[in-house]
């Protein structure tokens, strides 16, 4: 992530998305590390895509419980999810297990499922009916996890389920603002033709805009341009679109 200001002079960093190695969004097993003998049975079975030992598993122990966590919280839909076994997804969720339970890190399985771009597991849990809303313990929403994957089709089908588009994370950023960052033009065109805020603003109120010109997208800039943003808007340092952009080259 290039640093906003670095070109005016004045070295203040725009926020950047904390991905794999950052400390506000990912942390750095997105992918749970498996350790078989923390697990019980039925985490592990899951983990492994054994739908048939799952299956033998509920017929032996009727009262057998599907939300039963792990040592951090996790259940066996969780631990489908990451893992990708869409197949154990369904045995889960057609046997009601619940949807929602939060991990460790008030992950759900969905917000697990699109981290770990497993769409077939995130489908499934969307249709079943899994809170497109939840918010983890960085403040991301499943959107902002589809957004940060650049998995368009996952974007639109959280929309189409009623996902609300402006939740700003820790990091202050709506997945607006976060598509802005990633320079994916397609996502970006998708969520402003979903009416996303063209004039949002991060912590340091750098504007859609002024995120856009520092990411040398020409393409995005033209987006934004052409959704009557506002181009006086100031920063927390005072500086303008028009400024960024006379410090990155940018014509406006």
């Amino acid at each position: 992530m290039k640093r906003l200001l670095a070109a005016a002079g004045k070295g203040v960093p725009c926020p950047k998305f904390p991905g794999a190695s950052s400390e506000l969004v990912y942390t750095n097993n997105d992918w749970y590390i498996i350790h078989f003998g923390d697990l019980g049975k039925i985490h592990k079975a899951a983990s492994l895509g054994q739908v048939q030992k799952l299956e033998s598993m509920t017929v032996k122990k009727k009262s057998i419980d599907l939300n039963k966590r792990d040592a951090k919280k996790r259940t066996a839909l969780h631990w489908a999810c990451v893992n990708g076994h869409a197949e154990v997804v369904t045995f889960l969720v057609d046997r009601k297990c619940q949807l929602d339970v939060l991990d460790g890190e008030s992950r759900t399985p969905l917000i697990k499922a699109l981290q770990c771009q497993r769409e077939a597991c995130a489908n499934i849990l969307i249709d079943s009916g899994a809170d497109v809303n939840a918010v983890d313990v960085y403040g991301n929403t499943p959107l902002h996890y589809a957004v940060y994957s650049e998995n368009l089709s996952m974007v639109a089908k959280l929309l189409s389920h009623d996902a609300v588009i402006e939740v700003q994370n820790k990091a202050s950023l709506t997945p607006l603002l976060l598509a802005i960052i990633q320079r994916n033009e397609r996502i970006v065109e998708f969520l402003l033709t979903k009416n996303a805020n063209a004039n949002a603003v991060n912590e340091f109120k750098c504007t859609a805009l002024m995120l856009a010109v520092c990411e040398g997208s020409s393409e995005i800039v033209g987006m934004l341009l052409q959704q009557n943003v506002d181009i006086f808007a100031e920063d927390t340092y005072g500086m303008t679109a028009e400024h960024y952009a006379a410090a990155c080259g940018v014509n406006l």
